[in-house]
């Protein structure tokens, strides 16, 4: 007997997704979340000026639509802005800080998953 694994999304229509609250202690925002192949692909919007306050370990990949922020790691810090892509590996501990004056909107996957 065989097992018929579901197809992967290959669209994902973000305007059907319904924003959701998102709280991480320095970061409060809201995010659109959804799941295929393993992967959680967010759409993220986080205020001006957050400062995430805890170290993440997961890896990411994304892309900056709107504002800008720093990914700081323990031994250098990057600068992102609209229209860069960043990958973060596992492992890596970083947190984020957004700079003053405009919402950071941003795309993330990374390998979660679905709950």
């Amino acid at each position: 007997m065989s097992t018929t694994t579901p197809p992967a999304l290959v669209g994902i229509d973000f305007d059907s997704i319904p924003w959701e609250k998102w709280h991480k202690p320095g970061a409060d925002g809201r995010v659109k979340i959804a799941y295929t192949g393993g992967r959680r692909i967010r759409l993220m919007e986080l205020p001006a000026g957050f400062n995430e306050e805890h170290w993440c370990e997961r890896g990411h990949q994304g892309y900056v639509l709107q504002g800008e922020f720093t990914i700081h790691f323990d031994n250098r810090s990057v600068p992102c802005r609209p229209g860069m892509g960043f990958i973060i590996p596992d492992d890596e501990r970083h947190r984020s800080q957004g700079a003053e004056g405009e919402p950071t909107i941003v795309y993330v996957i990374d390998e979660v998953p679905a709950p």
